[in-house]
């Protein structure tokens, strides 16, 4: 092989290049793009085409790749260069043509310093390409870079395909070179199951049959998929899910406490297939053990196919509806280590502490009656949670999409206007204040409980160690009872465990009308108990 770029984004992008199959090429001139075209021109498994004009090249490229109904890449230097492509990206974009723009670019400290060709060239078709990616500048694990050439890459032939953008910053020199072959780069593969074929099939069973530690993680979702009997029994998939997952038959609902304060060296180890499914995970310990120690395989299931790369090892991601894959598995997988599935049956660690913002929550949780919904607020409020067991019939909602504190509140209220079970809230001070407006609201549901955990800051900072400022912790003075009883509350405040055996039974029985126990705790306790408890477990 000749002597290709030294610089590891070019690499890494000719390498994903090659291994997604866009190896048709139609290179312009320029000095900024050098790089590129000097690496794809060395790669005998390209198939390069030389053009001047970058308008003619766009077009050169469309033509090539409707001839060839495969993907063609059209590399062009920076500032007007990139601009003289429009005409052929819109023609793409409305026959649905996969055509790959790369564009170098100068570093993005340059653009509008009246430096030579120096224009924002991110997302400069707009809503003509299907993907604009704008790779970063700087990138020391290289894990960024990979995921959004991956990414770009997918997305050329997703659901009919269309023109894609890869903007590429590179900085002077340009010309270092060096002899030593492409990288080995992670792909990411795309498999549809509506449109899979026998081979891709027997593709993902032989994977499974390979890799016997296998789980399948649940992120946030209202319902879980139905599991087959034969996944869960013969083929020894465990199941894990915090409870905004929703599923009752999860064998690990609370993961924290079996991982292990070491995430390096966790109790259970890191699964060799992982399959995730659904939103947001909480667990940081998890999240930890999981992009330390890598799966060899991480497949994500979604309905939208979008690429989303969590633990930062995705390898595969699955378009379709959860319940085809899972009669798949099923169906056909060999079976797996069951050893490893009963590691993650071990009963967690049981919180125990005297009166707290912590055992309030637990209390509660434990006695809630079945059916009825509990929301969450964010912060301290869900992280409690996580620590306790959940009786049947209970469904969990949680605002963890962006996980704001804004909004908690008024959340739970929709809901529970539309929903006649019990509706019970777990929420912090700042959450509540923030959103104290919501009790504004004409025709408050009866069957509305809150638990108000009011430790007169925000407590959750005091438990990851921020700075003990005003500006972060937000202290206050604040006490909601005279709005819970203007807006027609029955309202409990709680300061010791005998307050706290009056006012439980009030949130689990009272039907008649909206209750709000707002408990008065001590941050710093709450903080020093909860850290101790991670600590010993």
């Amino acid at each position: 092989m000749a002597k290709t770029s030294k610089k590891h984004v070019v690499r890494e992008l000719v390498a994903l290049m090659l291994a997604h199959g866009v190896t048709r090429c139609v290179l312009c001139p320029g000095s900024r793009n050098a790089p590129i075209c000097a690496t794809l021109s060395a790669c005998n498994e390209f198939e390069c085409r030389h053009v001047t004009d970058e308008r003619g090249a766009g077009f050169v490229a469309l033509g090539w790749a409707a001839q060839a109904q495969a993907p063609v890449a059209v590399c062009v230097t920076s500032g007007s260069a990139v601009l003289n492509l429009h005409p052929a990206v819109a023609e793409a974009s409305y026959r649905k043509i996969p055509l790959l723009i790369i564009s170098a670019d100068r570093p993005a400290e340059w653009i509008g310093q009246q430096d030579g060709q120096t224009i924002p060239q991110p997302n400069v078709f707009g809503a003509l390409n299907r993907m604009s990616a704008a790779l970063p500048e700087y990138d020391p694990e290289g894990w960024y870079t990979n995921r959004l050439i991956n990414e770009a890459l997918l997305e050329l032939r997703h659901r009919g395909g269309g023109p894609v953008h890869i903007n590429v910053p590179l900085c002077e020199p340009l010309f270092e070179e060096t002899e030593e072959p492409l990288p080995i780069p992670r792909v990411i593969r795309r498999t549809e199951l509506a449109r899979m074929t026998a081979d891709e099939e027997q593709e993902l069973l032989e994977i499974t049959a390979l890799l016997p530690r296998r789980m399948i993680l649940m992120g946030q979702m209202d319902e879980a998929p139905y599991f087959p009997p034969e996944l869960m029994e013969d083929h020894s998939f465990a199941l894990v899910g915090e409870h905004l997952s929703n599923c009752p038959i999860a064998d690990c609902t609370r993961p924290d406490t079996l991982i292990g304060p070491d995430s390096n060296f966790p109790c259970i180890p890191s699964p060799d297939l992982l399959i995730t499914m659904g939103g947001d995970t909480i667990s940081k310990r998890l999240k930890r053990m999981l992009r330390q120690n890598p799966p060899a395989e991480h497949w994500h299931l979604c309905s939208n196919g979008e690429v989303c790369d969590t633990f930062c090892c995705l390898t595969r991601v699955i378009e379709g509806d959860k319940s085809e894959l899972l009669e798949l598995l099923g169906a056909f997988a060999e079976e797996g280590d069951a050893a490893y599935r009963r590691l993650w049956q071990t009963p967690p660690v049981e919180f125990e502490a005297q009166h707290c913002g912590i055992s309030l929550v637990g209390d509660l949780m434990k006695s809630l009656p079945s059916p009825a919904v509990l929301h969450l607020g964010n912060s301290s409020a869900v992280r409690y949670a996580r620590l306790f067991p959940l009786p049947a019939g209970i469904q969990v909602e949680c605002n963890r999409g962006v996980n704001g504190i804004e909004g908690s509140l008024s959340t739970a209220l929709g809901y529970a206007a539309g929903d006649s079970r019990p509706q019970f809230l777990i929420i912090g001070d700042l959450s509540f204040f923030y959103d104290m407006n919501a009790l504004w609201m004409n025709g408050i549901p009866g069957n509305i409980r809150i638990l108000l955990l009011n430790n007169s800051c925000g407590g959750i900072f005091s438990t990851i160690g921020a700075p003990n400022l005003d500006c972060i912790n937000a202290p206050h003075s604040a006490t909601a009872e005279a709005w819970a009883k203007a807006r027609g509350f029955e309202y409990h405040s709680v300061f010791n465990a005998d307050d706290w055996g009056t006012a439980l039974p009030a949130l689990l029985h009272n039907t008649e009308s909206p209750v709000l126990v707002e408990a008065f705790t001590d941050a710093q306790r709450d903080a020093a108990i909860l850290k101790n408890f991670y600590s010993e477990h």
